[in-house]
């Protein structure tokens, strides 16, 4: 399997993960859009992984990159039907790109309850 990872910020690489890929045999290539690196086109890629980072999924005018990013997101998922893990702002940029909404919420620190709301 070959993986397209998207990271938004050094320390929010794949780590573990991609330990766990390279022992089974998986090989990915990393975008470090932070740093300026140009998206590729999914062609050759069997999954694609987005990495969380400090900037929020709305601050489009200060990272262009994100919008960008959402509409390769939104082919990977919908258009190709690739395997897609989110973590964080990764997980973010999904709910955005498949049309819906992230806002700020109240800090939560902690073990939760969740509900399903639909």
């Amino acid at each position: 399997m070959h993986i397209l990872v998207l990271q938004h910020a050094r320390a929010e690489d794949p780590g573990l993960l991609g330990d766990f890929l390279r022992t089974d045999g998986h090989r990915w290539h990393t975008v470090e859009l932070d740093e300026g690196e140009v998206l590729p086109p999914l062609d050759g890629f069997d999954a694609l992984w987005v990495m969380g980072g400090p900037m929020d999924v709305w601050q489009e005018e200060e990272f262009p990159w994100l919008a960008a990013e959402k509409r390769l997101i939104r082919e990977a998922v919908v258009e190709r039907g690739l395997p897609f893990l989110g973590l964080c702002l990764g997980h973010q940029l999904l709910a955005e790109a498949l049309g819906g909404e992230v806002a700020p919420g109240v800090p939560e620190v902690g073990v939760m309850e969740v509900a399903l709301t639909q």
